[in-house]
């Protein structure tokens, strides 16, 4: 697609988007679902354009969107180029080997400066634009790591799937998001005029300043000195639900900012019509399309009771069978002591979360979890063990606080 053509299928959305607001305005509601449909895959169609354009730099130098659409991916590339970089160094057999002689040795960065046999690990940590010179910290864990967390979280409920992620090898920076608003159509330009800057989009500055998180963990001299096969597959039992309950908690505290609207429908009935409402109203359509329900156990148990006008249930299986859907739309819901109860006065309430969650926030993370060890430190000496320090970096930002909506149920409505 060119950009003149980009350009002009925008156009041909702002018209449908005003044929909708006609059909509303007349209560064509069925008309107007379908036409929505018709502007959603114009939307992922523009969104796919824009985004290729940019990366190609074919763009209006005066488009602000684009440019800076072109500076995110430019950086974004180079993160992801660094990511690789780092990726080969820490997936070669002396890494592993190195890694492990470190922490069996009690070697940190600082330690370890000069010393030819942990080059290796130091040239990791400055490829990704790590741990400055002079450090006590820790060095980064071998790939085989990564795919042994991967399988020892599998089972686990891992919120950052919802949400978009960026991986970063800054440890402050920002991104620049257009603020959704109303989209309009081009205004008709007449020979040797002007071009106007009729409706530029406006952005949001989104600022990540990454957070340091970690816990220590005591490991045998036996197994520290075994294998280093054993030794990662410990450490992911170990640090990967931590991981996971970490990077949950960072984007749970940023969905219990938004404004709350308690649930007042007592009926099976209108409890059902009401979540309705909110993918029909509370949401954009754009939002409401890609919407996913998010809520806890209770709260999914009184779902799973909700039938229709025919007694047949509200929640439909997806045909993976790993979740089900409600309207189309994703059902995922976590344990109560993870998705916990939101206090308002007196009253105690179960959360319901709708919406699009990639849209909601922004999860930046800094790849590799760092490992330090010592066998003198805490009660390391006294039990014949190593105390191994593990640290990792995330933070998690608010993007568009519109694309969710915060609801729940009185705990004592639904028998909690």
């Amino acid at each position: 697609m060119t950009y003149q053509e980009l350009l002009e299928l925008k156009n041909k959305r702002a018209e449908k988007v005003r044929e909708g607001e006609g059909l509303l305005a007349k209560k064509d509601f069925d008309a107007h679902k379908t036409l929505m449909g018709e502007v959603q895959k114009m939307n992922e169609e523009i969104d796919a354009a824009e985004l290729q354009l940019a990366e190609e730099g074919r763009f209006a130098e005066g488009d602000p969107k684009m440019k800076a659409l072109h500076a995110q991916q430019q950086k974004k590339k180079a993160e992801e180029e660094t990511e690789k970089s780092v990726d080969a160094i820490r997936s070669e057999p002396e890494y592993a080997k190195a890694w492990a002689e470190a922490l069996r040795t009690g070697m940190t960065v600082k330690k370890s400066m000069g010393v030819e046999k942990f080059n290796i690990l130091h040239k990791a940590l400055a490829v990704g634009g790590g741990t400055p010179a002079g450090s006590d910290g820790g060095f980064l864990v071998p790939i085989d790591f990564d795919n042994a967390n991967i399988q020892e979280t599998k089972d686990y409920l891992d919120l950052s799937t919802l949400f978009n992620v960026e991986t970063v090898s800054t440890m402050t920076g920002w991104r620049a998001v257009e603020v959704a608003g109303q989209r309009t159509k081009l205004p008709l330009v007449g020979e040797n005029t002007a071009i106007g800057k009729n409706n530029q989009p406006k952005f949001k500055k989104v600022s990540y300043n990454i957070g340091k998180y970690g816990d220590r963990l005591q490991v045998s001299s036996e197994l520290m000195e075994d294998n280093t096969a054993g030794l990662i597959q410990y450490l992911a039992q170990w640090f990967g639900p931590k991981y996971i309950l970490t990077k949950n908690d960072l984007l749970l505290t940023i969905l219990k900012k938004l404004t709350f609207t308690a649930q007042s429908a007592t009926t099976d009935k209108d409890k059902v019509k009401a979540i309705k409402s909110i993918l029909n109203k509370s949401l954009n359509t754009a939002y409401s399309r890609g919407a996913v329900l998010l809520t806890n156990q209770n709260v999914y148990d009184e779902m799973d009771n909700w039938v229709d006008g025919n007694n047949r249930p509200m929640l439909v299986p997806d045909v993976s069978g790993d979740f089900d859907r409600f309207k189309g739309r994703r059902v995922v819901y976590g344990d109560n002591d993870l998705i916990g109860e939101h206090k308002v006065a007196s009253k105690t309430y179960d959360p319901l979360f709708i919406g699009d969650f990639k849209a909601a926030a922004t999860l930046f993370v800094r790849k590799g979890m760092e490992v330090a060890a010592t066998d003198v430190g805490g009660d390391a000496w006294a039990n014949d063990a190593y105390e191994l320090r593990c640290l990792c970096r995330m933070d998690a930002e608010s993007v568009d606080d519109t694309a969710v909506v915060f609801t729940g149920y009185e705990r004592a409505t639904i028998g909690g």
